[in-house]
């Protein structure tokens, strides 16, 4: 079989030549769009309800893990170096998305947020965390530095965003934490994820290349849009 990566080139019009890459990224730039058209098409109420039926399976799922797991957590961590945003603006930015209510931009970090739904004090999201078949439906509740968090944070990552992660009984299904640190022209972003222990190991893996890709996205935005000022 050809490897994929150089499968195809193309000219067009006799004057551009576009690689395979540049074919995969055209294809990723449209498939962006028509996914941010049909979210802010269906609306949140829409989608809520369309996928009600699969997030009510995903908690009893979810459910069945958290009683297995005794109050246990399997943990992980991915960090991100980042060359051009610094870590105080992104965390500004990051707060201020959910404070203001930035549903778009929060929704674009990643092709499986379908609700990405600030209100006061929390966020509403559905999403396949750890890339499961079907989506989960939680809120995420920020809690401060000093709160009883399964692990340390690590003092060398002074900037910080922490948060328990709630079904919609408000039952505990995880905790997500967040540190960053200037580093050179950019900045390191550590992301820590806590899901029950009883959950299938490969479930954390896949949870950590999601936050790779949704906190791309998002330092990103928030590294164009100071650009802008």
């Amino acid at each position: 079989m050809t490897d994929d990566r150089s499968y195809v080139s193309a000219v067009v019009n006799s004057e551009r030549t576009l690689t395979n890459e540049d074919v995969r990224d055209a294809e990723l730039e449209r498939a962006r769009h028509a996914l941010a058209y049909l979210k802010k098409k269906l609306g949140n109420d829409a989608m809520r309800e369309l996928l009600a039926d699969d997030v009510d399976l995903m908690k009893r799922r979810v459910r069945d893990w958290v009683a297995a797991s005794n109050g246990q957590w399997r943990t992980g961590s991915v960090e991100l170096f980042l060359e051009g945003p610094r870590s105080q603006p992104f965390h500004d930015w990051y707060v201020r998305a959910m404070a203001q209510a930035r549903e778009t931009e929060l929704r674009a970090g990643h092709p499986e947020h379908f609700v990405s739904h600030p209100t006061a004090g929390t966020i509403e999201v559905f999403e396949n965390i750890g890339e499961t078949e079907l989506p989960w439906r939680v809120f995420y509740r920020p809690v401060a530095d000093d709160a009883d968090y399964p692990a340390a944070w690590d003092q060398d990552y002074p900037v910080r965003f922490g948060a328990e992660i709630v079904d919609a009984d408000g039952a505990r299904v995880g905790f997500t934490m967040h540190e960053s640190r200037d580093v050179g022209r950019g900045m390191r972003l550590r992301l820590s994820s806590f899901l029950p222990a009883a959950s299938p190991p490969e479930l954390l893996r896949r949870h950590l290349d999601h936050f790779a890709i949704e906190f791309r996205n998002w330092t990103r935005f928030a590294w164009l849009e100071s650009l802008k000022h």
